[in-house]
C-alpha cells in the first residue's frame, strides 16, 4: 500500500512508511501526549517535505493560538501556514443552543471546497470529539460513520485526534467505534514512572500496511515529536572491525594488541575515583590527534569541568571543542526519562556524525526511570552506534571494591565487545589503582592486573610487583624496590670481591701450573737424551761382539 511520509524522525519507521495513503487514522491520547503537535507536523512536512497541501480542522482552538504556540517550533510551521496549510476554524460556540438534529452536511461541503480549491491531499481534524460532544449517541454514531466515509470517497490521508482520560475516550460508549471503524489506530500514552514523565505509542492497527507492534517511547522537544525506533533485527558494519584505534595511553595499546578494535564498544567499569572519565578523555584525546571527529556526553558533572580536570594528566581537549573536532554535551542524569535520553543522543549523533563516542556514566540512566528502562535503553543505545560504525567508550559506576566481577549495573558488560575493570588497592594507608582487562571480543589480550599512575605527563600502566607472595603498589612498592636495590648493590660488592679471590687464585694456580710444565718439558729433554744415548751404547756393543766372534774364529754368519 502507498504511503505518506510524516516526516517524524522514528515514527514512519515503525508505520513501514508511513500512514496508509487515502486512509483514516485514529490517533487517540490524554492531556500533554501531544496530539496536536503530531497532526501539526504530518501537514508541515507533507507540504515542506512531500509537496503535499494539507488542512487542519480544529475544534478546540483557534488559529491564532495554533499559530503562537507553534512560533517557536524549528520545523517551518510560518512557512507552511497560508501556503500550503491552511487552518480551519471548527469551534462550536460557548453560547450555542441545539435544537433539532445533529447534521455535518455544512462542514463537510466547506471542507470540500477547501479540498478542491487548493488540491489537499491530507487533512488533521483536531479534537474531534469535542464536536461530536454537543450531540445524542445515536446521531454520533451515524454522522461519525458519514465522515469517515467522505474522507474515504474525497481520497483524503486523514488523522482525527480524540482524547483519553483516564483510560476512557471523552465520549464513553461512542468513541469506542473510532478504533474499528477507522483504518488505523495510534495510541498514545503519558504517565508517570517516579516523578518522570514517560510517552509511549503504540499502533493498534493499520489496515493493509505493516507496523512495528509494541510501546515505543516518544518525546516532545522544541524540535517536535521524536519516536525512538528500534528495529526487530539489529545490523553492524564490520567493514573497519580489523582496523586498531588508540586508547591514548600506549602501554594499554600493547595490552591490547594494537588497542580497541574500531566499530566496537568498550565500557570501563570502576569505583568513583578510579579515573574512569579520565581513560575516555585519552581515548578521544588519540582520536583527535588522528582528525577523527569526536563526540562527548556527561552525566552527573558539566562537559566543561571535565575538559579542565583532564588537564592535570597532560590531556588538552579544549582545543578540539574550539576546532569543532570535539563537540562535549552534559545532561541531568534524572531530569528526563531515560528514553528522552536515548533521543537526545541519538540528534546529537545525527548532528555531529561522530567516529569515537564517549557516555560517562552510563549507569546514570538508571536515575532516569529505573534499571529496566535504563537497561533497554542501553542495549538501544550500543546497536544504534554499531549499525553506525561508530566506536564506543562508556563508563560504568560500580559500588563494589571487588575487581572479580560477574556484571555491571544495567547488564552493559554482556553487550560491549572489550571490559576493562578499574579498582584500588590498599596498602600502608594508601589508595592505588590498578587495571585489569576483563575481557576483549575477537583479540588477544593481556590477563595482567596493572598499576594505572597518573602524572602531569599523562597515564601509565607498569607491571605489578610482587614479593613473597604478596602484591606490592604504591609507596609500598617503592620502598621495596628500594630495598631491593640495595641488597642488589651489595650482593653485587660481595660477588665483585669473591670474583677478585676467584681470579687471583686462578693467577696462583696458573702460575704453578707453567712452572710444573716447564719441569716437564724438562724431564721429556732429559729423556730424550737418554734414550739416544741408550741407542748409541747399544750399537757400538753390537759391533763389538760381532769382531770378537770373527777373532774366534766363530761359525759363519748366514
Amino acid at each position: 500500500m502507498r504511503t505518506s511520509p510524516s516526516g517524524i524522525v522514528g515514527l514512519d519507521q515503525i508505520l513501514h512508511g508511513g500512514f496508509p495513503s487515502g486512509r483514516t487514522t485514529v490517533v487517540i491520547g490524554g492531556a500533554g501526549c501531544g496530539k496536536t503537535v503530531l497532526a501539526m507536523q504530518f501537514l508541515v512536512n507533507g507540504w515542506t517535505k512531500f509537496g503535499e497541501p494539507g488542512l487542519l480542522v480544529s475544534f478546540e482552538e483557534s488559529p491564532a493560538s495554533l499559530a503562537t504556540n507553534f512560533a517557536e517550533m524549528p520545523f517551518p510551521f510560518a512557512e507552511a501556514v497560508g501556503t500550503g496549510v491552511l487552518l480551519l476554524d471548527g469551534r462550536v460556540p460557548v453560547n450555542t443552543v441545539e435544537a433539532g438534529s445533529f447534521d455535518l452536511g455544512g462542514l463537510i461541503a466547506v471542507i470540500t471546497a477547501l479540498v478542491a480549491e487548493r488540491g489537499v491531499k491530507r487533512i488533521a481534524i483536531d479534537a474531534v470529539d469535542a464536536l461530536f460532544a454537543l450531540s445524542g449517541e445515536g446521531f454520533q454514531r451515524m454522522e461519525f460513520l458519514r465522515l469517515l466515509e467522505w474522507l474515504t470517497e474525497a481520497n483524503l490521508t486523514a488523522l482525527l485526534t480524540v482524547k483519553e482520560f483516564e483510560g476512557e475516550l471523552a465520549i464513553p460508549g461512542f468513541f469506542a467505534l473510532a478504533e474499528y471503524a477507522s483504518d488505523g489506530v495510534l495510541h498514545l500514552r503519558r504517565r508517570l514512572i517516579g516523578e518522570l514523565s514517560r510517552r509511549t505509542l503504540s499502533v493498534l492497527k493499520m489496515r493493509g500496511a505493516g507496523f512495528e507492534a509494541g510501546e515505543h517511547p516518544y518525546v516532545i522537544s522544541s524540535d517536535g515529536i521524536r519516536a525512538l525506533y528500534t528495529p526487530s533485527s539489529t545490523t553492524a558494519v564490520v567493514s573497519g572491525l580489523g582496523v586498531r584505534l588508540s586508547t591514548g595511553v600506549d602501554r594499554l595499546d600493547r595490552m591490547l594488541v594494537g588497542g580497541y578494535r574500531s566499530g566496537t564498544t568498550t565500557l570501563i567499569s570502576g569505583l568513583p575515583g578510579t579515573a574512569k572519565t579520565t581513560l575516555g578523555a585519552a581515548f578521544l584525546d588519540a582520536g583527535c590527534r588522528a582528525g577523527e571527529r569526536c563526540l562527548f556526553i556527561g552525566f552527573d558533572e558539566p562537559a566543561e569541568q571535565m575538559l579542565v580536570d583532564v588537564r592535570s594528566v597532560g590531556i588538552d581537549l579544549e582545543q578540539y571543542v574550539r576546532s569543532g573536532l570535539l563537540r562535549a554535551q552534559s545532561y541531568a542524569g534524572g531530569a528526563v526519562i531515560a528514553d528522552d535520553h536515548y533521543l537526545m543522543i541519538e540528534a546529537l549523533i545525527d548532528a555531529h556524525r561522530p567516529n569515537r563516542v564517549v557516555i560517562d556514566p552510563i549507569t546514570a540512566l538508571e536515575k532516569s526511570g529505573g534499571s529496566d528502562i535504563a537497561g533497554v535503553v542501553a542495549e538501544r543505545i550500543v546497536a544504534l552506534l554499531k549499525s553506525r560504525g561508530i566506536s564506543a567508550l562508556f563508563t560504568a559506576v560500580t559500588e563494589t571494591q571487588n575487581g572479580e566481577l560477574e556484571a555491571t549495573p544495567l547488564r552493559v558488560s554482556t553487550i560491549a565487545d572489550t571490559w576493562i575493570n578499574l579498582s584500588f588497592a590498599n596498602q600502608g594507608g594508601e589508595r592505588n589503582r590498578t587495571l585489569t582487562i576483563v575481557k576483549s571480543r575477537g583479540t588477544g589480550h593481556s590477563n595482567q592486573m596493572r598499576e594505572m599512575v597518573l602524572s602531569a605527563d599523562g597515564i601509565d600502566l607498569t607491571d605489578v610487583y610482587a614479593a613473597g607472595g604478596a602484591v606490592l603498589l604504591g609507596t609500598a612498592r617503592a620502598e621495596r624496590e628500594q630495598q631491593d636495590a640495595v641488597q642488589e648493590a651489595i650482593a653485587a660488592v660481595n660477588l665483585s670481591h669473591e670474583f677478585e679471590t676467584l681470579d687471583r687464585d686462578r693467577e696462583g694456580l696458573a702460575r704453578r701450573l707453567a712452572e710444573a710444565q716447564r719441569g716437564l718439558d724438562q724431564i721429556a729433554v732429559h729423556r730424550a737424551e737418554l734414550v739416544k744415548r741408550t741407542k748409541v751404547a747399544g750399537g757400538a756393543q753390537a759391533r763389538d761382539a760381532a769382531m770378537i766372534h770373527v777373532l774366534r774364529r766363530g761359525d759363519p754368519t748366514e
